[in-house]
């Protein structure tokens, strides 16, 4: 089955946008931070050995909590806000171009689902499965012809 993207919607790309570049960019400021405030603690020991210390990093053990909280910050909200103006741009793109030139042709294969089994056996969809019958009973005994000399009754009528 081919299918075609004709279009993108805006307001779905926002959503989708945002919330996984905030995030991703809230995981990579964090990590970015953590690295950054290794590398300002490691210059501010710099200082003592001949080097001109940071005075915001010198004797506070704070500047690297408030430099991961602020990476955090900066890369996820910030970060997310850019890149979903970007996504947007981009979808503008894509649907002029998909105006003019058609839009991306997708191919899908329907995969058959197995029906999980079930205690009663399978059912069909929607349905709720069939609860197990009970044997039949046996059949009647076979009907014995009347004897001869007994003439059967005579119906009225």
């Amino acid at each position: 089955m081919k299918l075609e993207l004709k279009s993108i919607g805006y307001w779905s790309i926002i959503k989708i946008s945002f919330v996984v570049n905030l995030i991703l960019g809230a995981i990579i400021g964090f990590f970015i931070g953590v690295f950054m405030s290794f590398f300002m603690a490691l210059a501010s020991e710099m200082g003592e050995l001949g080097g001109t210390p940071l005075p915001f990093f010198e004797d506070s053990g704070t500047g690297g909590i408030v430099m991961i909280i602020m990476m955090v910050f900066l890369y996820g909200f910030l970060g997310a806000i850019f890149n979903t103006v970007l996504c947007i741009i981009g979808t503008f793109i894509y649907n002029m171009a998909a105006k003019l030139l058609g839009g991306i042709e997708l191919e899908f294969a329907e995969v058959p689902v197995p029906m999980p089994p079930y205690a009663y056996g399978t059912y069909q969809s929607g349905q709720p499965p069939a609860p197990p019958h009970p044997a039949p009973p046996p059949p009647p005994p076979p009907v014995q012809p009347m004897p001869p000399d007994i003439k059967p009754p005579e119906e009225k009528g």
